[in-house]
């Protein structure tokens, strides 16, 4: 004999289907409610001081190496005092501060031992950083290339220094800078980790910051072999 089923059995089983389409993504109030599931917070990256003590840094003007004009190689210092302010336990100066001294020293360029004496002297700083674009090219996808050369007033040479290309179409620098971008990304942006391959200034951000790190583990090194 053929069995037909109630409404009330219907019922069940539309019930079940909409369960199983859910998948125990969101709970079943939430799907009645139209209550969306929470998207996870951003990754922020604080980056630590390899030092014991408080250090205080003048940032230098860049320098251009690269043979491009696409940039203004005070904005790139401008963002690299930016990306080094997130470093727990560093006292960066801006670098208006550093051309403000520059002029009162009546330095056009920093290029000897006794200039960044006598600048950090006067700023009161421990070290300056001197960063240098090597390579620039901002279309999609950007490539930039960088030096950053640590001196303190101890020495004529620098104590510590990078040097890295961050090519975009390179798949470590791809990783990097997706790590880079969930922690500055909110994760309903609809181009998230893309805006940056697609503004310049982005992308220098990112740079600098990728640099800042590297420098960060070069001085760790060196302080661990004294």
């Amino acid at each position: 004999m053929r069995r037909f089923l109630s409404s009330r059995g219907w019922g069940c089983i539309l019930i079940a289907g909409i369960l199983t389409c859910l998948g125990g993504c969101e709970s079943l109030s939430h799907f009645f409610s139209g209550e969306k599931k929470s998207a996870p917070p951003p990754i922020e990256y604080t980056l630590q001081t390899p030092y014991s003590e408080l250090r205080t840094f003048a940032v230098a003007p860049a320098i251009n190496l690269s043979g491009s004009r696409d940039f203004d190689p005070y904005v790139i210092s401008d963002t690299l005092f930016n990306e080094m302010q997130q470093v727990a336990g560093w006292n960066v100066l801006p670098l208006n501060k550093t051309l403000m001294a520059m002029r009162r020293l009546g330095i056009q360029t920093i290029d000897k031992p006794e200039d960044i004496r006598n600048l950090a002297n006067l700023l009161g700083a421990n070290a300056v950083v001197i960063p240098a674009v090597t390579a620039y090219d901002p279309y999609n996808p950007p490539a930039m290339g960088m030096i950053l050369q640590l001196y303190d007033t101890s020495s004529a040479i620098p104590v510590a220094q990078v040097n890295a290309v961050f090519n975009a179409t390179n798949q470590s620098v791809l990783r990097e800078l997706r790590d880079f971008a969930r922690g500055r990304t909110q994760y309903d942006s609809a181009m998230q980790d893309q805006k940056y391959l697609m503004d310049s200034d982005l992308y220098a951000r990112f740079v600098c910051h990728a640099m800042v790190r590297r420098l960060i583990e070069v001085e760790r090194e060196r302080i661990a072999d004294r």
